[in-house]
């Protein structure tokens, strides 16, 4: 008797094994995961993201998807280590400097525009040109970011470095566009639509776009962490296929892409049209131009490397085409 229950204890031991192995393999194997995706408050960079979400392409392809908004690219980065985010759209300056400076995994796999950023100066700054920024006070959303990167080209091209000027950091545009407004600074550098909504405001001018500065700079790129894209490749192929067929779109459909920005980021149809004059949505990275970023932020000492550094080989594990070829193939 006591034999039998024995018995009968193990086989429902092992069927209670057998159970849970199966449910561990379908909920990771099955099931497709929700996927966090991060963007940058109302960035009109991340247009291709807002149109796939606006006409469902993520669904279509049987993906949850959640969103997760940030200040700037180093706060994402921040939530890409943190495990906030699997899939991100950020700039390339602020991936670089954390994936090297504090060690976070990630892989870029596609771009994402050209141009798009900014320096706006009061509508009474008196400051009419590059030089004439020195002794003022200029605001970026944050350390790091593409914004700081470009006022340093641009105090580069007048003579002037950083000690010149007084930074303001750690707002978001929206708020650096009250703060000018306000007469609390004198300028902010900013990403679109937010420096053509300080002008159609009247709030401030175009000192100088970011083109002007460096002619079709690179500027943001679709990143995945690195160990998510060694998990789920098959996913990430998916998302990069509808950012590709978002950006195309974008391409072909300039008047509804409008009413989708307009609806995403909230900001007037005047401001928007402004906007869009300044950015080039594209999806193949401009190889030279990162290399161009990461030896700049080197040299500026923002990236802190040592003499055994290689920076080809660094940009070769860094960045991932292959999936992008992949798509390209298949269109």
């Amino acid at each position: 008797m006591e034999l039998t229950k024995a018995k009968a204890i193990i086989i429902l031991i092992i069927v209670f094994g057998v159970s849970l192995t199966g449910y561990y393999v379908y909920s990771v194997y099955l099931v497709e995961p929700t996927i966090t995706i991060g963007f940058l408050e109302a960035d009109l960079h991340h247009l291709a993201l807002f149109v796939a979400l606006e006409k469902g392409w993520f669904e279509e392809e049987g993906l949850k998807i959640v969103t997760r908004v940030y200040q700037n690219g180093m706060a994402e980065m921040d939530g890409f280590k943190a495990g906030e985010i699997d899939i991100g759209y950020l700039g390339i300056a602020p991936a670089l400097i954390k994936r090297i400076n504090a060690d976070i995994n990630i892989t870029v796999i596609s771009a994402v525009n050209v141009n798009g950023s900014a320096i706006i100066v009061g509508k009474n700054s008196q400051i009419n040109s590059l030089q004439d920024l020195a002794g003022k006070n200029i605001a970026i959303p944050g350390y790091g970011t593409v914004q700081h990167f470009l006022l340093l080209l641009a105090l580069e091209k007048a003579n002037l470095t950083e000690k010149d000027v007084t930074i303001t950091r750690g707002f978001g545009p929206s708020n650096m566009e009250l703060m000018l407004s306000g007469g609390d600074i004198d300028g902010f550098v900013a990403w679109e639509p937010f420096c053509a909504d300080a002008v159609t405001k009247n709030i401030g001018y175009y000192l100088v776009r970011s083109g002007e500065l460096w002619k079709n700079h690179p500027c943001c790129v679709v990143a995945v962490r690195s160990d998510f894209l060694a998990k789920h490749r098959d996913i990430v192929t998916k998302i990069l296929e509808i950012h590709v067929r978002a950006t195309k779109w974008i391409w072909e459909n300039f008047e509804e892409a409008v009413e989708i920005a307009v609806k995403r980021t909230g900001f007037s149809e005047e401001a928007i049209r402004l906007a869009l004059e300044n950015i080039a949505f594209i999806y193949n990275p401009d190889l030279e131009g990162i290399r161009t970023y990461l030896e700049k932020l080197i040299e500026n000492e923002i990236i802190l490397v040592d003499e055994s550094f290689n920076v080809e080989q660094f940009l070769t594990e860094f960045i991932d085409l292959s999936i992008l070829e992949t798509v390209e193939s298949t269109l």
